[in-house]
């Protein structure tokens, strides 16, 4: 008796320490992500381009200088010569950054902000980034100053500049929209197709089709596919959706269609099994009672089985939805990396978790901003997790199995 109570007490102790370690662990990832990428995150964030828009600065004529009068912050530093103000701040994306704090409006400087993709002019405002200047100063010297160098050291250069060769500027950019817009484009056209599909073969293997070897050979194909690889599943993607998407929609490779038919595939198995589980537990008897009294097989799926199979219906859904999030592997295949703003149907795009990939294998990674979309997937599953129990807990309190 006492061996089998140190034997159960050891067993016990080591399956709290494991789940302690897991715990731990994960605690470990959450503090990890949330401290690297908790203060670039915001609402800027998810609403800007990750593109911005380049501008550029020059003041050939020989300027001798104004006297404008302005009383900086602590962290502000002002040039009196052209009456603008720069000040070291973070980018949305969480990488360092010089901007424009104040500008005089009689400043030579306020009018002549040229668009690079354009040649249009444009009025210099406020919170314009500011990347690098190259002057020339009355002594025929040639100063520089960039990012690196600081708002202090900017602002000493633009003190010394007689004329402004080039002064390179940008606004916007390093938001996450597109790719955010993306997915859910992704999660929408995949539910589109996924959800008719899956329930189709899940209302067929429990209601109409034969206990046979097929029957039975189908079902084991359809377990086992759900332990298969994503990225077996993009390689498929990519071998078929791709070219034939190519003839049909008239895309140029990659394609965010492509990647709903390829998401389509990969989660059918997991909404087949979990829409056919809930149906298999429905009592034979409402179906038969159903039956018996005139109703036909298709009015029977519609009012008795799809209604009793509402659990497993969502709770496939929201599972979908949270793979979806997470998929990057196969949707490297079929949707490419290139973040896009202006998301297309028939071009390539980035989902979040995509576009973490590309922020990783970027020549300087942006650890920063990719740790806040981390954060942003996190949550969205976290949410789903917990909506999948509060569905399965009311339709439990319901009375519906």
């Amino acid at each position: 008796m006492s061996k089998r109570k140190f034997f159960d007490g050891l067993l016990n102790g080591i399956t709290y320490l494991f789940s302690s370690l897991g715990i731990v662990i994960l605690a470990l990832i959450f503090v990890f992500i949330f401290s690297t990428g908790g203060s670039t995150l915001s609402f800027d964030l998810l609403s800007e381009d990750y593109y911005s828009t380049n501008y550029v600065v020059r003041y050939s004529s020989p300027y001798e200088g104004g006297n404008y009068v302005y009383s900086p912050s602590d962290n502000e530093y002002f040039s009196s010569k052209w009456g603008i103000a720069l000040e070291d701040t973070t980018s949305i994306e969480g990488t360092d950054a010089i901007s424009i704090s104040y500008i005089d409006r009689e400043s030579p400087l306020i009018d002549g902000l040229v668009n690079v993709s354009n040649s249009n002019y444009h009025h210099l405002e406020i919170g314009t980034y500011i990347s690098t200047l190259l002057v020339n100063t009355e002594d025929g010297r040639v100063l520089s100053s960039s990012v690196r160098n600081g708002a202090e050291k900017m602002c000493e250069t633009l003190n010394q500049a007689q004329t402004i060769t080039n002064m390179n500027l940008s606004r916007g950019g390093g938001g996450i929209k597109g790719s955010l817009i993306s997915t859910l484009y992704l999660i929408l056209f995949t539910l589109i197709l996924l959800l008719p599909l899956g329930i189709a073969a899940a209302i067929y293997l429990s209601i109409c089709a034969k206990d046979n070897k097929i029957t039975r050979a189908l079902k084991t194909l359809i377990d086992m596919s759900s332990g298969v690889p994503s990225i077996i599943f993009g390689l498929v993607g990519l071998l078929i959706f791709v070219p034939m998407l190519n003839g049909i929609i008239g895309s140029d490779g990659h394609s965010l269609i492509a990647g709903a038919l390829t998401m389509t595939i990969m989660l059918l198995p997991t909404v087949i099994s979990t829409t056919k589980e809930t149906i298999d537990v429905i009592p034979k008897k409402i179906i038969n009672g159903s039956l018996a009294l005139g109703a036909s097989q298709t009015q029977t799926t519609f009012k008795i089985i799809l209604p009793n199979a509402i659990p497993g219906i969502l709770t496939s859904t929201l599972l979908a939805i949270g793979r979806i999030i997470g998929e990057s592997a196969a949707l490297i295949f079929v949707m490419g990396t290139q973040i896009q703003d202006n998301i297309i149907l028939n071009q390539g795009s980035t989902t979040l978790a995509t576009h973490i990939y590309n922020l990783m294998g970027l020549e300087n990674p942006n650890t920063s901003l990719a740790a806040a979309i981390a954060i942003i997937i996190l949550i969205a599953v976290l949410v789903l997790n917990i909506l999948v129990k509060l569905v399965g807990l009311y339709f439990k309190k319901k009375g519906l199995k």
